[in-house]
Parts: C-alpha cells; sequence; structure tokens
C-alpha cells in the first residue's frame, strides 16, 4: 500500500504514505490503517467491498496483525448499482453527474513506486480528495438506501423525554408521512427525515 487516507464524519482528511527513501515498506502505512479502521463504528468507502478492504486484509495478514472486528459497511458502489442506473458507476463520473466535487487525475503509480518526491506529494492529495468525493456521494445516496443500518439511538431532550431522530443522519427534523402496516398485523408511524430524505418507521398507532 502505497499510502491512505480516513476522515472521521465531517473532520478534515488525514493521510498517510510510504517514504522517498524506501516507498516498497507500508509497514508503517498498514499499521496505522489497522488502527484507523479499528476504531470505527463504521466503513463508508465506494467498491470499499470488493477492493479496498481486501486490499488491506492482505497486507494486514502479512505484517501478522489480526483481523478487524465486524463493521457496518456501507459501499457507494453498491448503492450506486442497486437503486441508480448511471451510465458509469465510477466515482469521478458520479459525483461529476450529481455536481459534486470529483477525484482529480490519478498520479503517476509507477512513480510513486519508484519514490518519486512530487508523485507521492500529490498522491497525498489525491487520496484526500477521494475520501471528501466519497463521504459527499454517501451523502447524497444514503437517503435512498432502504436497508440502510440505524446510525442513530433515540435521544432525550433536556426534560428526559425520548425523541425519535431520523435512524440514518441523526436529525431531528422528521415529518410524519402516513402510517405501515407491520408484521404483527399493527400499524406504526412512518416519518421522513427533512435532511437526508430517507424514511423509517416509528412507534405503534392504537
Amino acid at each position: 500500500m502505497l499510502g491512505a487516507s480516513w476522515a472521521y464524519d465531517d473532520e478534515e482528511p488525514r493521510v498517510i504514505s510510504v517514504s522517498t527513501r524506501n516507498p516498497l515498506d507500508d509497514r508503517k502505512v498498514v499499521e496505522r490503517l489497522h488502527k484507523v479502521l479499528g476504531k470505527a463504528d463504521a466503513l463508508v468507502g465506494h467498491n470499499s467491498d470488493a477492493f479496498d478492504l481486501k486490499k488491506f486484509n492482505t497486507r494486514a495478514v502479512f505484517y501478522g496483525l489480526d483481523p478487524l472486528a465486524k463493521k457496518i459497511r456501507l459501499d457507494t458502489l453498491k448503492m450506486a448499482r442497486k437503486y441508480f442506473k448511471f451510465s458509469s458507476n465510477k466515482l469521478s463520473y458520479i459525483c461529476n453527474y450529481l455536481g459534486l466535487e470529483a477525484k482529480d487525475e490519478s498520479p503517476d503509480w509507477d512513480k510513486c513506486l519508484e519514490g518519486d518526491a512530487q508523485e507521492l506529494r500529490y498522491m497525498r492529495q489525491y487520496n484526500k480528495q477521494d475520501v471528501v468525493a466519497t463521504r459527499e456521494l454517501y451523502y447524497k445516496l444514503r437517503g435512498w438506501h432502504d436497508t440502510h443500518p440505524r446510525m442513530q439511538d433515540k435521544v432525550r431532550d433536556i426534560e428526559g423525554r425520548e425523541v425519535e431522530v431520523c435512524k440514518v443522519c441523526g436529525s431531528p427534523e422528521l415529518k410524519k408521512d402516513g402510517t405501515r402496516l407491520v408484521a404483527s398485523g399493527r400499524r406504526k408511524q412512518k416519518f421522513q427525515c427533512l435532511s437526508c430524505g430517507s424514511y423509517q418507521i416509528g412507534g405503534f398507532i392504537n
């Protein structure tokens, strides 16, 4: 692994890469990323299930690192394929189509492998932009994900009363949108989030 970039929620992306002196030694990159991923509750990426995580696992097992605990995994490529029919499912294409900040042109990977300082510097910036683009795409698509795992629990207001919040983005800005019949034969309140657009089911209607 030549490098890696990541961000927690809306924080500025962080990045690490191999050195110019020994670009084929990626131990520090892999070990740092192992710690980062280990702390996360959920992992968001584009084609991360089929590519990024498997590449990481391959290097992690090479260095004798433990497997990561099971995580919530949200792959925007899978969302794009399941709910839409874009002409291309590449991250840069979808972001351009949706008016989001897209990825820059890829660095020269051969030069990176040779330890070229300028190209490695560009690669680090490219990786950070990749994280930003993926994050913005996730925010754009998550409301369409009808099986999105619950990311937020109910919260309480200052008087201790339970407040319903969006299970996807945590916003309390929910509007009632009729009811839904569930398997028990009872009806539950349906809500739509005014922030991300997702729907969720609330308490039973008597």
